[in-house]
């Protein structure tokens, strides 16, 4: 009966052993990407976040070139 209590003690320090000893993460941490809005580029179709998009013409754009290509060729 002995032997049986000295095997489940054992057994429990080596649980918490491994539980508690190990560096926790915090659960913000995992999270810190932050889903952003996406818009499309209305000449190349490439999808960015809409902080970096150039709007214009109720349209959104990657670049300057395309923006300017877009109003060329819809004129």
């Amino acid at each position: 009966m002995g032997k049986i209590i000295f095997y489940i003690l054992i057994a429990l320090l080596i649980y918490w052993f491994i539980n508690y000893q190990r560096p926790k993460q915090k659960h913000s941490e995992s999270h810190t990407d932050i889903a952003e809005d996406t818009v499309t580029c209305a000449y190349c179709g490439v999808y960015l976040p809409k902080k970096e998009a150039i709007n214009d013409l109720n349209q959104s754009f990657c670049c300057q070139e395309h923006r300017d290509s877009y109003i060329n060729s819809s004129s």
